[in-house]
This record gives structure tokens, C-alpha cells and sequence, in this order.
């Protein structure tokens, strides 16, 4: 109970700074939501297929 309380606790003090960085910062607010943020899940799903691909292919012989 107490693990789900500070993440609720921890989370809440993520939003109120994120929002009044986008509110000091409107320009790189918005570089960090519609760039960034694209940017960094398509660094994640690459890493994925890597890690997941790699082996795969090594362990067929494929590479």
C-alpha cells in the first residue's frame, strides 16, 4: 500500500513540475512534446527490435 502511495505522491509531483515547466517554457514545451517524445519512442521501439532481432538471427544462423 505504502509503494502505490509514494508512486501516486511521486506522480502527482511530476505533473505539477512538468506543467509549470511547459507554462515557463511554451517553446520547448512543445519541441519536447511533438518532437521528443516521437523521437524517443522510436528510439525505444529500435533498441527493441535490436535486442529481440540479434539473437534471433544469431541463433538461426542468419547473420
Amino acid at each position: 500500500m505504502s509503494i502505490s502511495k509514494s508512486m501516486r505522491k511521486f506522480e502527482r509531483e511530476l505533473d505539477i513540475r512538468t506543467e509549470k515547466f511547459f507554462w515557463d517554457h511554451p517553446c520547448l514545451g512543445f519541441l519536447a512534446i511533438f518532437v521528443g517524445m516521437p523521437l524517443f519512442i522510436l528510439i525505444c521501439v529500435c533498441i527493441s527490435t535490436v535486442v529481440i532481432a540479434f539473437p534471433m538471427a544469431w541463433l538461426f544462423g542468419w547473420c
